[in-house]
């Protein structure tokens, strides 16, 4: 229980930091070019899959695209090499730097004696991140993507590491992270100077870390966040961009209702149950296994996707459930109901099943990535180097085919679900209520998802939906 808290009190308090972006928009197609962190081969969810599993539930309306341009063991200066290489790097609007992990020696932090003899050479490799840091900065502004189009991450790693199990961190740790804390510094120095939207990672996670084990939010390397800490980054993204918002928030009070980003109307007030038709204009993002484990550690499911009810009039005391077209999807006290309830996130949630849908395809999304983002990084020294530039280009038809399909489908499928009238209805526990709380006021979900299942099942078949834990590189 404290331990929420805290974690609580350091998500409000990234909350009312600085925002100094603002939330993507209808058209942008934005590259996240990276090394492992951004690539996450190792990892079934990373943090550009669940800002896009964020962006087409919450603005069904504005298609964005964002391209994972990540290849583990990169450079900057591979990175660099690679934007003007790589054809999924063409035709962006705006641009995502996350680089600094292999960009400092590890050797240097084998003890103190060699972090001190290796002084002049670790100077190097800063100056030489500093330079090719801005060398990357002005090959973007040469292509029109300056200034608010660009983002620059600190390391996704925390900066320091604390006491575990009693024991101290050995000296090599701590120098590393000395380190890595000085490409931080780099990297908030050059997006001051350029004007560039620096998106904090490191320092709230090294808070963070303050609060949790590192096996919860970090890979038995301590260099890699784990799949909790890939949907974390998404969550600190969002933050920094001011994304977040409600999916809707529906307000009834002496039998008077009121929406926010939503139509409710028809309400039917009566004492013992009330019930109402009830239209968002978004969807809840789709919680898979993942996001529920995540959320056990971190307790933000609540603050990324939220629908809220909120009733003023009913009995604190007495326990209400929520029906959704005749299905029950939770129960609440009224006092809960007078603060307002969240039920985004339920599993029986209606919106939430469709919106799981389309995250079952961003995972197939998610699978045709990894394949091509292998070819790209063997086509470089971070990987075999074995791949041809003929190779190459014929990947990335593939992929492209591919995954704009999958993009088609994702927001046809929000779009359609935008479009669904349903009946909401709250019943005091042990109270009757008429068979039209129940009703079905417009398309039913359930004929609608039975159709998609048709096309989840077959390509799940295929193993396009379920991506297996793949061996790290750096």
């Amino acid at each position: 229980m404290i331990r929420s808290f805290l974690i609580c009190i350091l998500a409000a308090g990234v909350m009312t930091g600085e925002i100094g972006s603002q939330p993507f928009e209808d058209g942008d197609v934005v590259g996240f070019c990276g090394d492992s962190i951004t690539h996450a081969e190792y990892s079934e969810i990373n943090y550009t899959h669940v800002l896009y599993n964020y962006y087409v539930t919450h603005m069904p309306e504005e298609e964005i695209e964002l391209r994972n341009l990540g290849v583990g063991g990169a450079r900057i200066i591979n990175g660099l090499e690679l934007y003007g290489r790589d054809p999924a790097a063409a035709g962006l609007n705006k641009a995502v730097l996350e680089y600094g992990i292999n960009d400092l020696n590890a050797g240097y932090y084998e003890n103190e004696a060699a972090f001190e003899e290796s002084g002049e050479e670790r100077e190097n490799n800063l100056e030489e991140y500093r330079g090719n840091l801005s060398a990357f900065l002005k090959e973007l502004r040469e292509d029109s993507i300056e200034g608010e189009e660009v983002y620059i991450t600190t390391l996704a790693l925390p900066g320091s590491e604390e006491e575990q199990n009693g024991e101290s961190p050995d000296t090599a740790a701590s120098l590393a992270r000395e380190g890595y804390g000085e490409i931080s510094e780099i990297v908030r120095e050059a997006s001051g100077e350029q004007g560039t939207v620096l998106i904090e990672f490191q320092n709230p996670l090294t808070e963070l870390i303050q609060t949790l084990s590192g096996e919860e939010i970090m890979e038995e390397d301590n260099l890699h966040v784990n799949t909790n800490g890939q949907i974390y980054l998404a969550y600190l993204f969002l933050q920094h961009q001011g994304a977040l918002k409600d999916v809707s928030r529906v307000e009834i009070e002496k039998g008077s209702i009121s929406s926010d980003n939503a139509r409710a109307f028809n309400l039917h007030y009566k004492d013992g149950y009330l019930y109402y038709d009830y239209q968002p204009h978004c969807l809840p993002m789709g919680i898979s296994e993942e996001y529920r484990e995540a959320d056990a550690v971190l307790n933000i499911l609540d603050k990324m996707s939220r629908e809220i009810i909120q009733i003023k009039d009913l009995q604190d005391d007495e326990v209400y459930d929520i029906y959704i077209n005749g299905g029950l999807i939770g129960s609440y006290e009224g006092a809960d109901f007078a603060g307002g309830v969240n039920i985004a996130n339920l599993a029986e949630n209606p919106a939430q099943k469709y919106a799981l849908i389309i995250e079952q395809m961003n995972r197939g999304r998610r699978v045709t990535e990894l394949a091509y983002r292998k070819q790209v990084q063997n086509s470089t020294d971070c990987g075999s180097g074995r791949v041809t530039e003929e190779e190459l280009a014929e990947a990335y038809e593939t992929w492209r085919e591919e995954d704009a399909a999958y993009r088609r489908s994702m927001y046809e499928l929000a779009q359609e679900g935008i479009r669904v009238t349903k009946r909401v209805a709250v019943v005091r526990r042990g109270a009757e209520a008429p068979e039209a709380a129940f009703f079905i006021p417009g398309r039913n979900y359930k004929k609608i998802i039975a159709v998609i299942m048709i096309f989840v099942t077959g390509a799940a078949a295929g193993g396009l939906f379920y991506i297996k834990r793949k061996k790290r590189k750096q």
